[in-house]
């Protein structure tokens, strides 16, 4: 399928938002994205199992993989299946985690160390989540916050698969929470929720089928709110990761540009290094709003056939 013919099945405003954000040789091959299966990526679970008997364990099995240069516990499956893949010990026990290679960024940007107090404050499913327990041997702790009571059973049962012991979970809005974590954390994660953008797909109609730019601007409002709330949780000194899996500047470099203002003697984005080639800086210029030279310090991860879009 083409990129013209993709791009007449997306919604109009969504394509002319892509149009606008990414650079216009870009387009076609992003476009495509919106189009394909991306191939089943995992990481290992180091709380049940180490990376040498994992890797014993998928020569035993049949299990064929490649290796992510940036990141040793992730691979990209190449042979059987996802669906034969889950019928191994190694994923009913919780020994690896099928996940997004875009979606394990967050975490090792944030870069948890064992005794560090953690705030993971929309938790769900528990990706994140298990991740930050998994790069902190299960040590220090971590407070994960699930305001869905749907999604709040998921996470517990990743967390009880995967063998996670350092984490307190809560069943509660994470707004508000600043009261009684006031400047305690070390670390927080606030893996925002959004429009989902960076999981359109043509495949599946109804993962676009709902967008409107009024979504947008409610997601920002209630990420505002959220990303306020982390920012009231961390200790002087210490690092936040804001992340969604959606493209709208809006949810994005607008949402970091109102802590900047609303704190603009104590927060600051800090230029951080990835081991990727498909990365772009972010915006600091949308429509007529020009936002602060500092917002370019932030990352935005180009859609590919392996990653998803993020920010």
């Amino acid at each position: 399928m083409t990129s013209e013919e993709i791009e007449k099945k997306l919604p109009r405003k969504f394509v002319e938002k892509i149009k606008k954000i990414f650079p216009a040789q870009l387009i076609p091959d992003i476009l495509k994205t919106f189009a394909i299966k991306r191939p089943t990526t995992f990481r290992i679970n180091t709380l049940k199992i180490s990376r040498r008997k994992a890797l014993e364990e998928f020569r035993r099995l049949g299990i064929k993989v490649k290796e992510v240069l940036w990141y040793p516990d992730a691979f990209i499956l190449t042979s059987p299946d996802l669906q034969t893949l889950s019928f191994t010990h190694l994923y009913q026990e919780g020994k690896i985690y099928v996940q997004n290679l875009s979606s394990m960024l967050p975490p090792l940007l944030l870069n948890p160390q064992s005794e560090d107090k953690v705030l993971d404050l929309t938790a769900a499913p528990g990706s994140k989540t298990t991740q930050i327990s998994a790069l902190m041997h299960n040590r220090g702790e971590v407070i994960a916050i699930e305001k869905d009571k749907a999604r709040f059973e998921k996470l517990l049962a990743n967390m009880r698969l995967q063998g996670v012991e350092n984490v307190k979970v809560y069943n509660r809005d994470g707004i508000g929470i600043w009261r009684e974590y006031f400047e305690y954390f070390d670390k927080v994660l606030v893996d925002a929720p959004c429009t989902s953008e960076g999981r359109f797909n043509i495949l599946r109609p109804k993962t676009y089928r709902y967008w409107n730019q009024l979504k947008v601007k409610r997601m920002a409002k209630k990420q505002k709110g959220l990303i306020v709330t982390g920012f009231k949780c961390l200790k002087p000194g210490g690092s936040l990761v804001y992340s969604t899996c959606t493209f709208s500047p809006e949810e994005n470099e607008f949402v970091i540009n109102y802590l900047l203002k609303k704190f603009p003697q104590s927060c600051r984005i800090e230029e951080v290094k990835l081991g990727i080639k498909n990365i772009m800086p972010g915006l600091i210029r949308w429509n007529e709003v020009r936002l602060p030279q500092e917002i370019k310090n932030c990352i935005r991860v180009i859609p590919t056939e392996l990653m998803e879009g993020f920010f």
